[in-house]
């Protein structure tokens, strides 16, 4: 069996929260097999075109016509040679993840089992944490305390809130937030790469009174030494992962600036084997893992397979606002927010990803995609 085709399809789809791109391949072998891979950066994708010229320059020729036994290995080789002229970060690594999911799916559709299942698994639920992108100084805690009521219904017990540049009053909010939340609920912070070190100090220690669970991206993640300035000073744990374009890197992260809490996401770092190298890594030197996402159901499926694979993997994020645009994309795959039970989700079991793609859903929102640029 070899692969006949490597289709990059980029993205518009309307969600509960804006509307945002996404970045899908549909790898189809000379059987008519086929198989879905995802990319983000932290929201959807923002530059769906180039992902889609990487693919169709860089990785696409050197992988059609490779038999799939031989594909993931023809693409770590295509990773090595173009490190000095493509690198392997950001684009690179992110069009990069959504082919080597899709060959992921591809060789568990041939093999009959599950992702997880070729991987070792141990867990047939994981556990959520709601991933919300509304920022805290946006509204008062009882408009967030609505939107988040949701997931507290169905059991989910850690939310992560996010912090803009108006930090002081976003802290007000949050203060009001933690004072209404049930103590069992755990509450952390992303502060998306926004902040100095001396903010980010500052702020840490108002969140170490809060009794935060960790504190995400407060400065650049390429920046390790301010990264370790943070660290050394924070009352609460520090987490980075969502920008760590691999296993390397996030060890070498974890080794440098001591950090407790590291996010692997398949669909940012390089794939299901990439992201499951950094998890096992991460553990092994004592850190908290939780996985990262913000996409489709290919992203939630490819992640989910990563934590059931891991036993100290405790929890993936869920980002409930895009519960509408997966049951569109997959409608069966159980990944809205009535699917959660006592703040779990189910781990596919069919063969590969072990989920269905409407792919008339896709059609349509590429089309919306290709009139936007139009």
């Amino acid at each position: 069996m070899r692969i006949r085709s490597i289709t990059p399809l980029p993205l518009r789809l309307t969600t509960d929260y804006s509307t945002m791109t996404c970045f899908v391949v549909r790898v189809e072998t000379d059987e008519g097999l086929v198989g879905w891979g995802e990319s983000c950066d932290c929201f959807g994708i923002s530059h769906p075109a180039v992902l889609a010229a990487i693919v169709d320059d860089v990785y696409g020729p050197a992988l059609v016509g490779v038999g799939l036994d031989e594909a993931r290995v023809a693409l770590e080789r295509v990773r090595t040679v173009t490190r000095r002229t493509l690198g392997d970060q950001f684009g690179a690594a992110q069009s990069r993840s959504a082919i080597a999911i899709a060959l992921r799916d591809l060789e568990g559709k041939a093999a009959g089992r599950s992702v997880s299942a070729m991987l070792g698994r141990v867990k047939d639920t994981v556990r959520v944490y709601a991933g919300n992108s509304h920022f805290l100084e946006t509204r008062e805690a009882g408009a967030h305390l609505e939107l988040l009521g949701p997931l507290l219904d169905r059991g989910v017990s850690i939310v992560k809130m996010r912090i803009g540049l108006d930090w002081r009053n976003a802290l007000r909010v949050l203060a009001d937030l933690r004072s209404a939340l049930p103590e069992t609920v755990e509450i952390t912070v992303d502060g998306s790469e926004f902040f100095s070190v001396a903010e980010s100090i500052e702020i840490a220690a108002r969140l170490g009174a809060l009794g935060v669970g960790w504190f995400e991206e407060p400065v650049p993640a390429g920046r390790l030494s301010a990264i370790k300035r943070v660290v050394a000073s924070s009352p609460v744990p520090v987490a980075y992962g969502e920008h760590f374009f691999g296993t390397e890197y996030a060890l070498d992260a974890l080794e440098l600036t001591g950090l407790s809490v590291v996010q692997p996401d398949a669909s940012i770092c390089g794939g299901v084997d990439e992201a499951r190298g950094m998890a096992v890594g991460a553990l092994g030197r004592g850190a908290r893992v939780v996985m990262h996402l913000h996409g489709g159901p290919v992203t939630i499926a490819a992640n989910a397979h990563v934590a059931a694979s891991v036993q100290g993997v405790e929890v993936i994020e869920y980002p409930f606002h895009l519960s509408p645009m997966l049951n569109r994309v997959a409608p069966d795959a159980g990944f809205g927010v009535d699917a959660i039970v006592d703040g779990r989700l189910a781990v596919p079991s069919g063969p590969g990803l072990g989920i269905e793609i409407d792919e008339s859903v896709i059609d349509e929102a590429h089309r919306a995609w290709k009139e936007q640029v139009a």
